[in-house]
């Protein structure tokens, strides 16, 4: 099992916490006992005409579907890397912005298709708008690392969320709409069309009253232990787990630096033949000035053998990248798959 005090647990997510309790408790209820309320939550293409706005607003916060449940309570537990990046307010902010964003697209959506006589079923209901215009920072900053290959396509630690994502999204027609209004409302988040960041956003104030007042309840008992807790039982789970501590002693360096890093989306490397994108690099490109090798730097060496890799394998990886923490991170890793 994971150790839920470490990274792969809640420690530093209360956002995250409130919002799978909600998920699981509000399904429960208007399931069972509260069920005969459950048409309130229900919405369709006419909703301007027949006044339903406010069984649309309430049927973005339930869920009535068991399946669509589980696999977005997935999806919010793997975003919760977001909830650290960002801190709580700015993730708040996130998803409160990208779901009323894609609620007015939406709205868009049924305008075109009621001009042009064209009829679709009930819309679905759950959290899908403020969960998955978080796929676009997924896309962009979280970085692209092969843990296997089956029948010769690469598998990464990205691979399960898209799967999740395209799982959902190719169920009905409606729910293709609303997920497809949800992503494009991250992508206009990220873009900062007409100041969305700062303009749909948690003010600080209410961060803080809420912070004084369920703070000590959300949050975790106790700070991450250390790097050498056991990890998880596959070893899928033990390379996204390496993954998630090196990002985070590399965010950490970057703070106290005073600059920002900047985390790319390194491709997977043919590493029989070097490192480059087709594994054919010039073998004299780590080399320096006058042909002498670049000394490695004893800072990452360390950095990795307190990630559990071993002395020499660690400064293999760093010599054949350049010394570039984030490639070196990709070859130990795809070593050990």
């Amino acid at each position: 099992m994971l150790a839920l005090a470490g990274p792969a647990g809640f420690y530093g997510t209360p956002v995250t916490k409130v919002l799978l309790c909600h998920a699981v408790i509000t399904y429960v209820l208007f399931t069972f006992p509260l069920q005969h309320f459950q048409h309130l939550f229900h919405y369709n293409q006419d909703v301007l005409n027949k006044q339903q706005l406010k069984r649309m607003f309430l049927s973005k916060v339930v869920f009535l579907d068991l399946p669509d449940l589980l696999f977005t309570c997935l999806l919010i537990y793997n975003f919760r890397i977001f909830e650290r990046r960002f801190g709580s307010r700015k993730f708040a902010s996130h998803m409160i912005a990208t779901a009323v964003v894609a609620s007015v697209l939406e709205l868009a959506v049924f305008a075109i298709l009621n001009r042009y006589n064209i009829r679709l079923g009930d819309m679905p209901t759950g959290l899908f708008s403020f969960v998955f215009p978080l796929y676009v920072p997924f896309y962009f900053t979280v970085p692209r690392v092969a843990l296997t290959r089956i029948m010769g396509v690469p598998v990464t630690g990205k691979t399960l969320n898209y799967i999740l994502g395209l799982q959902m999204i190719s169920s009905e027609v409606e729910t293709t709409l609303v997920v497809v209004c949800a992503v494009l409302s991250g992508v206009l988040w990220r873009a900062n069309i007409l100041g969305l960041q700062k303009l749909l956003s948690v003010p600080p104030m209410v961060g803080k009253v809420f912070d004084h007042c369920l703070g000590r309840y959300l949050e975790a008992a106790s700070a991450p232990r250390s790097p050498q807790l056991p990890m998880g039982a596959t070893l899928e789970l033990q390379q996204r787990e390496r993954l998630d501590r090196i990002e985070q002693q590399m965010m950490m360096t970057a703070i106290q630096a005073n600059r920002r890093l900047n985390i790319g989306r390194p491709q997977p490397m043919n590493i029989a033949n070097g490192p480059g994108m087709f594994g054919n690099v010039n073998p004299n490109q780590n080399d320096g000035p006058n042909g002498s090798a670049v000394p490695v730097s004893e800072e990452q060496v360390q950095r990795f053998v307190e990630m559990g890799f071993s002395d020499s394998r660690a400064r293999q990886a760093l010599r054949t990248s350049n010394n570039n923490p984030t490639l070196a991170t990709n070859l130990l890793l795809q070593d050990m798959s």
